[in-house]
């Protein structure tokens, strides 16, 4: 498919880059005049970011699957709400509550350090390395690559590559404080083209919702046909937001940890309006086209209900949504190779921070664009990355925000890795018996998701070493009190 853009549609889309690459270089210029390319304003823009940048910023980049929306919509309808909504407004909700003011008084710069000072250096390596599995922003560059195929009709290799390479310069030259300005700008621009679409959306059907009704039965229905197991992963995959580096980068450089939990809850606020719109444009699109690849289900829509210059205005607020997130994810990943991997290497200390990022981000770089070509599809990559690294890191990194020491290094460490593998075990069983005769035995075991093994082994692991832990100090404390 290519989209059939005027040359004012083309102007807006280049337009729109050019004005976030200069944003972001400007950003840059000023924050070396006045800082010095100071290692505190690159990494975390001086700690000292305000209440409306911090919203804006921490929407722009939580949201950013805008095709993977579209194609769960189509493929599921309502159960999406559940799906990439409500499941993660609870886990925001929890992480404002009891985590926003902890992060900002803690001397930790990311999840892997707050992870290290508390289980060791080998946890700290361990952990950066589960988690580059999410922070690849592998499922943005794909995103970005599609735009590019429909704007242009090059091959999609070649046009995740071109969007990879514009959107990592800017980034890789500014740092973090032109990732936050540039994210604020394109907050704007998600919700004005959005909008749009959505009153193209409305006319397309007549202003007339009872419409939606012819959509199939199970498109209306709050979880859809999907197993209760398929949801249950889903529950667990919003437990990610516990383990998302943006979520902490940002608490942490907020200007305080009261306007921390307040603009989180405030961002739940704008996901739920923002939920509201592409929902309903999906199920408009799944109306009207049943029958198309369902990534392109926004796409399609764009191109055969939206009139004259506004298909440009919102073909940039889409892309505006992807790439907010695209940078965001990018400078994370950067940063955890460049900070937390190579440091545990005495050659990379050696290397200025800021170099040692933007090798980061060459790395970033080519494994985004590799992930995305093997698995072209936005809601399969999110599923499996967050299905091997949730599990694996969910009860570490709540544990390091304990004065407590409920667990030692060597059974935290076990806890990574096993459960981590437990769930590639069962993602790999699963995807080689699909050709195998099936047995009764084989319908119960992979009714459920992987994911949901990996969180069974990882909870149980931590139950077990948990009790075992408190009895041994018992007997201890028993047998010292026994010797007096």
């Amino acid at each position: 498919m290519k989209l059939n853009l005027s040359l004012i549609d083309l102007f807006f889309v280049i337009l729109y880059y050019l004005l976030i690459s200069f944003i972001g270089i400007l950003v840059a210029k000023r924050s070396r005049k006045t800082k010095l390319e100071h290692e505190l304003d690159f990494l975390f823009a001086g700690r000292k970011i305000t209440l409306p940048f911090f919203v804006a910023s921490l929407v722009a980049t939580w949201y950013g699957n805008i095709l993977g929306i579209g194609e769960f919509v189509h493929r599921y309808g309502l159960l999406s709400w559940f799906c990439f909504g409500i499941v993660y407004y609870i886990s925001a909700f929890l992480y404002a509550i009891f985590l926003s003011k902890k992060i900002r008084e803690i001397p930790s710069q990311t999840i892997p350090d707050l992870i290290g000072i508390k289980f060791g250096k080998t946890a700290n390596l361990v952990a950066s390395l589960i988690m580059l599995i999410v922070t690849f922003p592998s499922v943005y560059v794909l995103m970005v690559g599609i735009f590019i195929n429909l704007i242009f009709g090059l091959d999609l290799l070649i046009s995740i590559t071109i969007g990879t390479i514009v959107t990592f310069i800017y980034i890789g030259y500014g740092g973090f404080k032109s990732n936050i300005i540039t994210n604020s700008f394109q907050f704007i621009l998600m919700y004005v083209g959005f909008g749009l679409f959505a009153f193209f959306s409305m006319r397309a059907i007549s202003y007339d919702f009872g419409q939606l009704q012819k959509l199939p039965e199970s498109h209306l229905e709050f979880f859809g046909n999907a197993s209760w197991q398929y949801i249950i992963s889903w529950v667990f995959i919003s437990l990610q937001t516990f383990i998302d580096p943006s979520f902490f980068q940002r608490c942490f450089t907020v200007a305080s940890g009261k306007t921390a939990r307040n603009g989180l809850l405030i961002s739940i606020f704008f996901w739920l309006v923002f939920d509201s719109m592409t929902i309903f444009v999906g199920l408009v699109g799944k109306l009207s086209y049943p029958n198309i690849n369902p990534m392109l289900v926004y796409p399609t829509l764009l191109e055969n209900i939206v009139p004259g210059i506004f298909k440009g205005l919102i073909l940039v607020s889409m892309l505006a949504t992807i790439v907010s997130t695209l940078e965001s994810y990018t400078f994370l990943s950067s940063m955890i190779i460049g900070k937390n991997i190579f440091e545990n290497f005495k050659f990379w200390l050696k290397v200025p921070i800021k170099d040692r990022i933007r090798i980061g981000l060459i790395i970033t770089a080519f494994f985004s664009v590799l992930i995305a070509y093997l698995i072209p599809s936005a809601i399969d990559i999110i599923y499996k990355t967050s299905s091997i690294a949730v599990p694996a890191l969910f009860y570490p990194t709540l544990l390091s925000f304990s004065k407590k020491k409920y667990l030692n290094k060597l059974q935290v460490n076990w806890i990574i890795i096993s459960s981590s593998s437990v769930t590639l075990i069962f993602t790999f069983l699963k995807k080689i018996s699909l050709g195998l005769t099936k047995t009764h035995f084989y319908d119960f075991i992979f009714s459920f998701e992987p994911m949901v093994f990996g969180f069974l082994w990882s909870t149980s692991l931590f139950a077990i070493m948990y009790f075992w832990n408190r009895n041994k100090l018992q007997r201890t404390t028993t047998t010292q009190v026994l010797s007096l």
